[in-house]
């Protein structure tokens, strides 16, 4: 009787533990996939505006760029490059998040990737280090300055 209550105890105690084991093992099953899911949703989140970009920049080629305060002031003041206001335009089709092209050309900078003075000025050499940037951190080399190559480029600047 001993014998047969101890035999019990004792499968009772592994049946539990391996349960416990399981238990586990199924936590740690979920919360890879709450971690992958999340990362899903931050891609998405980030495609989203992206196209919401090209949803502007095919509005703005259907009826046109509305006239702004900063191509207004671009336009009194010309640049080196050529029109103020042909420079201003070609920077807001370059540049999608909200920085300063000197900052973007710092990070460049220390990036490695531009080797031109830091001048505000966003031209073919900023643009090719835009480019050069994307190639080298496996994005898409379009030459556009959006959210995920600001994500990727801003940490130069720590």
């Amino acid at each position: 009787m001993f014998v047969r209550l101890l035999a019990i105890l004792v499968l009772t105690l592994a049946v539990s533990g391996c349960a416990s084991t399981q238990m586990k093992s199924q936590n740690e099953q979920l919360q890879a996939r709450v971690t992958e899911l999340e990362k899903n949703q931050q891609s998405k989140d980030a495609e989203i505006v992206d196209l919401q970009y090209q949803v502007k920049d095919l509005s703005n080629k259907v009826e046109g760029p509305k006239s702004s305060e900063a191509d207004q002031t671009a336009a009194a003041a010309p640049d080196s490059e050529g029109s103020g206001k042909a420079s201003e335009a070609s920077s807001a089709q370059i540049i999608r998040v909200h920085i300063s092209p000197e900052k973007i050309q710092r990070a460049l900078k220390a990036a490695g990737v531009y080797t031109g003075s830091i001048d505000g000025r966003i031209g073919s050499g900023t643009k090719a280090a835009i480019v050069e940037f994307q190639k080298s951190h496996g994005l898409k080399a379009d030459g556009v300055l959006g959210k995920k190559t600001w994500d990727e480029l801003k940490t130069y600047l720590k």
